[in-house]
């Protein structure tokens, strides 16, 4: 099973949350964060990787370089892990995840060619602060420019009524199934080589899972049918929608018992993928699919109105005359769509070139 190749790094709270959550079920795991009122939270947690000198950093992104050059000891131990896939996981609404995940990305991308670099982004909702909303277009916008990346899961905090510990639960239990899963048979296996392949894809990654205990009934309501694997894959999920220009590379199912998936109809609604990875006798039904375009018109509407909301609060502040230097400050809060493509990524190189 590819578990054994699978190593979690958690940033920042959120992502420490997620991360503690796979650490429970044994996958070697760091925790980093610089927040001690944040690591109480996860007190029993292990491999807590502590940035010194920051209790957290207070909305700007831009202050995790700082972060990551004044704790070289935590940059040196990432670039070490000696297993195949590193899976980053951040919120892109925070500050410690957002800031620092696409540093260490572009870090283990150049310095680690050999390995899978996965990044899982939780996307917050549509009504949270102006500021992380921001962050969260900035963050995704910047892991999507990383050509070397692999899979980019992108989570939808808006899903299961918002609530996270549900997301998280749901978003670990997929993927400790997809990581897992040893099933067999003498028809067909998607196997450890074929599930990396997928992992390796640039481009979005979405996953669904269905179980049934009544998987040999005759009666196909009590089954996780074809279309209840597309309705949870499409719609009825916890990522971000998927598009509809029907972009994958590979679609992976793994059929539970006898309760076999059609694949015809999951091409019908993801879209014709280069292959199409099948297995046998699993203890759940399970669909994925990878090198799906990402979803860039919900991330572009996000990060428009944030910056229109941004820009009639600045108004406000001028036409109250309680600032001198509005110039400036829209510079500062810049917020925006306007950074270079290549900034981020020169100090990341930057920052790896010090590590020498």
């Amino acid at each position: 099973m590819i578990k054994d190749e699978v190593f979690v790094n958690g940033i920042g709270l959120g992502g420490e949350r997620v991360g503690y959550e796979f650490q429970k079920k044994n996958y070697p795991t760091y925790l980093i964060n610089g927040s001690g009122q944040d690591n109480k939270t996860i007190s029993e947690a292990k491999d807590v990787l502590v940035l010194e000198g920051y209790d957290g950093l207070a909305g700007d992104r831009g202050l995790a370089v700082e972060a990551l050059k004044k704790n070289k000891a935590i940059l040196q131990k990432i670039i070490s892990i000696d297993k195949k896939i590193i899976l980053l996981v951040a919120t892109g609404g925070g500050t410690t995840g957002s800031g620092c995940i696409t540093h260490l990305a572009n870090i283990l991308c150049t310095k680690c060619p050999d390995k899978i670099i996965c990044a899982c982004l939780m996307m917050p909702r549509k009504d949270e602060p102006i500021q992380k909303r921001i962050n969260a277009y900035n963050t995704a916008k910047e892991l999507m420019e990383i050509p070397e990346m692999g899979a980019l899961i992108l989570v939808n905090n808006e899903a299961c009524d918002s609530n996270l510990d549900k997301i998280n639960f749901n978003l670990v239990n997929m993927l400790d199934a997809f990581f897992t899963d040893n099933s067999s048979s003498n028809v067909s296996n998607f196997d450890d080589s074929e599930k990396m392949k997928m992992l390796s894809d640039n481009g979005s990654f979405v996953i669904a899972m269905r179980s049934s205990n009544k998987a040999d009934s005759q009666d196909e309501s009590e089954k996780g049918n074809t279309q209840d694997l597309i309705n949870s894959l499409t719609a009825n999920n916890i990522f971000l929608p998927i598009g509809n220009e029907q972009i994958v590379s590979h679609i992976g199912i793994i059929n539970q018992k006898d309760n076999h998936i059609d694949e015809n109809e999951i091409v019908k609604a993801v879209g014709t993928p280069e292959n199409i990875f099948i297995g046998n006798n699993g203890t759940v039904n399970i669909v994925c699919a990878s090198g799906l375009g990402f979803p860039t018109e919900y991330i572009a509407d996000m990060g428009k109105k944030a910056m229109e909301e941004q820009k009639q609060r600045i108004e406000k502040k001028k036409s109250s005359n309680l600032l001198d230097d509005l110039e400036e400050l829209e510079t500062e809060n810049d917020i925006t769509m306007k950074k270079s493509k290549n900034k981020r990524k020169q100090v990341s190189l930057d920052l790896l070139r010090e590590l020498d």
